[in-house]
């Protein structure tokens, strides 16, 4: 990332992450690289995903899928943080790799969901599709605005992982909850509701919600900043 860029990360767990991240990359060995450590990231989406698709014969394999969201989180919050802290950046190589595996992980991620027991197919998707255009949105104000925003509303990609792992823990310890029982007497669904629906959906109507906002202020300041041109 250029060193003219400005980074947004207003993180909910970022109080505790930035503290964590500043004492892990300090006791890496000098043998691990941030490459190292990118790698490791796309192994921890690849189990990720491989335990969703295996909870359809048992949920134990959740128990892969949880650390795999551990792995993946640790290889790709230290890579760069690693780099910056032995000052071995590499601009333009490593906003191109990081983005870029961010984009396949996800991705791959949420498609492993969306086969799982854990969600509807339909409902993981919408999840998918509101982080593509978070990703992408991004890009496009990296460019016209110098900001790469990392989080929206707070939340980015480190309490994605955390809300997947915790509703791991959750069916691991409960079981699959139908959240459609709960409903007021007389109201009813066809079809059941489970937790991880429920918060992909409110998480992608406020994404959007937020998208809408910041691409009216953006759009806004841009307009004032280069008025139309008189001949």
């Amino acid at each position: 990332m250029s060193p003219a860029m400005h980074r947004v990360n207003e993180s909910i767990l970022g109080l505790w992450e930035r503290p964590a991240l500043a004492w892990l990359v300090a006791r890496i060995p000098a043998r691990v690289t941030p490459d190292h450590l990118t790698a490791l990231g796309v192994c921890g989406a690849l189990l990720t995903g491989m335990g969703f698709v295996l909870a359809l014969g048992s949920l134990n394999w959740l128990w892969l899928s949880s650390l795999g969201l551990c792995l993946n989180w640790f290889g790709d919050s230290l890579d760069g943080t690693l780099a910056r802290y032995r000052r071995v950046e590499r601009p333009r190589f490593g906003f191109f790799i990081d983005h870029t595996t961010d984009l396949f992980c996800q991705a791959l991620m949420f498609l492993a969901l969306a086969v799982s027991p854990l969600a509807h197919f339909g409902v993981a998707c919408v999840g998918l599709i509101t982080f593509l255009m978070a990703f992408v949105f991004t890009l496009i104000t990296a460019h016209t605005r110098s900001r790469m925003r990392i989080t929206y509303l707070f939340f980015g990609p480190t309490e994605i992982r955390a809300l997947l792992l915790v509703g791991n823990l959750l069916v691991l310890t409960l079981g699959p909850v139908d959240l459609a029982l709960w409903l007021p007497a007389g109201v009813r669904v066809p079809f059941s509701v489970s937790p991880h629906d429920a918060v992909i959906a409110l998480m992608s109507m406020a994404g959007v919600a937020a998208l809408l906002w910041f691409a009216y202020a953006d759009g806004r300041a841009l307009y004032k900043e280069e008025p139309p041109r008189t001949s």
